[in-house]
């Protein structure tokens, strides 16, 4: 039993299975949701409890044991009673411009995933909304679609503000928004986006907001303050906030008082449609509640929760390979030599602050100089961590999306919302430190759209740290076989 103290809150949690073809807010018996009402509460009194619904799991256990022929002749009828999916166009058109759409159907978006048909007619009514959905689902172009519907480009102000926990992220997100809102040949006016990324260009930035206001702004939070503190520019026509990767810039020390700041000080909630996303939002409920309690969102705030059996997508293929300290570097290039892989992301964990106090050379420092002199492959080395610069950083993002095949050693700050699909697999070199790494770090790879093809993650780990990743597997609810080199 769950008591719920806010008001009307309403949670869904869909099911992996696809939505038949209903009208936007109507759902069938074939999905299991977890909707959950709390209703106006006037004194202390009136807590209303109610069930904590779960997913059937017996129900799905019964259903694993049909037989095949049985199997096949449900799929049959399936396949003759199947209505046509909705379609972008389906759901967007009286909200979002033709020529838009136009360009999400060029670029080859034409059938939504299941949490952009969900969530979609949720945001066009006008509702604060929470996406928590798993890596590759979606979440940028939900929100993106929002913001175009809402953004008028015959005013010369803000109008929707994108805030990032990094550049790369913040640098791809606006990659995105003006690819899809370039302006249409008839048109006066445009949807310009700017990204406010690097404290270093806040000057240009400045000169460019007064000859120009841009209606869209992706910006890091420590950029975006910085504006805001000089009184550069207000919110005060701000008609849509989107913080992607919440759960992150909510855990940073330094992100988190910024953020709490934005949403309560430099706006009001009540002014606003605010849109949270990210693919992990640990102890979610009391997230949602915090939202109501704090006013960082409306009261009406929806959280569509999609598929939260499977934090990862199910293409993903999960390995370990167990082995002493000294033979990590050894192992990973049998690894290489072995999988072949199209192109890969190795993550390395940040150095520690006692790490660096003594002087020892960063992780990523030691592996990056151990496969230029061993790694025989055809496979671009390349970099990417925190302390490198911003036009280091841009440089090497800009070789992986322009070049051939990769090898991209990074930290964790290539794990969050950076869309590489060409990634075939996955090197795990340090351990994740918690399951909610875990998740983004494999979500970078099985992003390719419209593919099936099975990815691979692979953990090189030390028998010392063989407990963690034992904690991950059955907090993700993930099987990870051992393999033996």
């Amino acid at each position: 039993m769950v008591s719920i103290l806010t008001t009307q809150l309403l949670t869904i949690t869909l099911s992996s299975k696809k939505p038949t073809n209903s009208p936007p807010r109507h759902f069938n018996k074939s999905q299991q949701l977890n909707i959950r009402f709390s209703f106006s509460l006037n004194s202390t009194n009136r807590n209303r409890t109610v069930p904590n619904s779960r997913p059937l799991l017996p129900a799905l256990i019964h259903s694993s044991s049909i037989s095949t022929q049985q199997q096949q002749q449900q799929q049959q009828q399936q396949t003759e009673t199947k209505p046509n999916p909705l379609s972008f166009r389906d759901i967007c058109q009286p909200h979002v411009p033709d020529h838009i759409l136009h360009r999400v159907e060029e670029v080859g978006y034409v059938v939504p995933t299941d949490v952009q048909r969900e969530a979609l007619p949720i945001l066009f009514d006008g509702h604060d909304c929470i996406l928590h959905a798993q890596t590759g689902s979606g979440k940028t172009l939900t929100y993106l679609l929002l913001i175009l519907s809402l953004v008028n480009p015959q005013r010369s102000t803000l109008q929707a503000l994108i805030v990032v926990p990094t550049r790369e992220l913040g640098m791809q997100v606006t990659k995105v928004a003006r690819m899809l809102a370039g302006k249409p040949e008839l048109e006066q006016k445009s949807y310009t986006v700017m990204a406010l990324l690097d404290g270093g260009m806040l000057r240009r930035h400045k000169s460019w907001l007064k000859a120009e206001p841009p209606k869209i702004v992706v910006a890091t939070i420590g950029c975006l303050c910085q504006m805001l503190e000089r009184n550069v520019f207000k919110l005060e026509s701000m008609r849509v906030l989107v913080i992607d990767e919440v759960d992150f810039m909510f855990n940073s020390s330094k992100q988190v008082s910024s953020v709490r700041k934005l949403l309560t000080s430099y706006s009001s909630c009540n002014n606003r449609q605010t849109v949270f996303a990210s693919a992990s939002i640990p102890q979610h409920n009391r997230f949602v509640y915090d939202c109501i309690q704090q006013k960082w969102t409306k009261r009406d705030v929806v959280h569509v929760h999609f598929n939260p059996v499977k934090p990862m997508p199910s293409c993903l293929v999960h390995k370990h390979v167990v082995c002493g300290k000294e033979r990590k570097h050894q192992i990973l290039l049998s690894l290489l030599q072995s999988d072949a892989p199209e192109s890969a992301i190795i993550f390395v964990n940040e150095q520690s602050e006692k790490s660096k106090k003594a002087g020892n050379a960063p992780s990523t420092t030691l592996l990056i100089d151990f496969l230029k002199t061993s790694y025989e492959g055809s496979l671009e080395i390349l970099l990417l961590e925190e302390d490198m610069n911003f036009n280091s950083r841009a440089a090497s993002l800009l070789e992986i999306r322009e070049g051939g095949g990769y090898l991209l050693v990074s930290t964790e700050i290539a794990a969050r919302g950076i869309d590489l699909p060409e990634t075939t697999h996955i090197y795990n070199f340090d351990v994740p430190r918690t399951a909610v790494n875990y998740i983004h770090r494999a979500g970078r790879t099985g992003r390719k759209p419209f593919s099936d093809d099975k990815c691979t993650v692979t953990n090189v780990v030390i028998s010392e740290e063989l407990f963690v990743l034992k904690r991950h597997e059955n907090e993700l609810m993930f099987n990870c076989e051992e393999i033996f080199l």
